[in-house]
């Protein structure tokens, strides 16, 4: 998905792992020369004032917006979104965290950086975004 936050530009991954799907993962595809890229997405959804929405404890809050941005983008995807569900990844986890109650069928979030095992892929992903937002 290709996400626009103020002051953030980048394309970001969302995907299920774990029994049944019940880890969300996201990731920012890593794109050379993006400076708007988020870096890490747990302090970006605290700078969104996921506490607000969601509650206490913040790790939670900030968890469970990840949860809700990745799985509203997935059900309403935007035009251009690819989707890929039998394609291989890996993800270099930034954070990891239990929900404290489980939400969209998920009990963990784990949100770091994202790559596409096949580089055909990666680079495909990588042309959802123009280097200007």
């Amino acid at each position: 998905m290709l996400h626009d936050w103020p002051g953030h530009y980048c394309v970001l991954s969302y995907t299920l792992a774990g029994v049944s799907g019940d880890t969300a993962v996201l990731g920012v595809i890593p794109i050379e020369g993006n400076t708007f890229e988020p870096g890490d997405l747990f302090a970006m959804a605290g700078r969104h004032h996921a506490s607000g929405l969601y509650g206490s404890p913040p790790e939670h809050a900030r968890a469970a917006w990840l949860a809700c941005t990745g799985w509203s983008a997935r059900t309403v995807a935007k035009p251009g979104s690819l989707d890929l569900p039998d394609a291989e990844w890996s993800l270099d986890m930034v954070q990891r965290v239990t929900l404290a109650k489980p939400l969209y069928g998920h009990d963990h979030v784990a949100a770091g950086r994202f790559t596409f095992q096949d580089a055909s892929l990666m680079e495909k992903a990588r042309g959802l975004l123009p280097l200007s937002p």
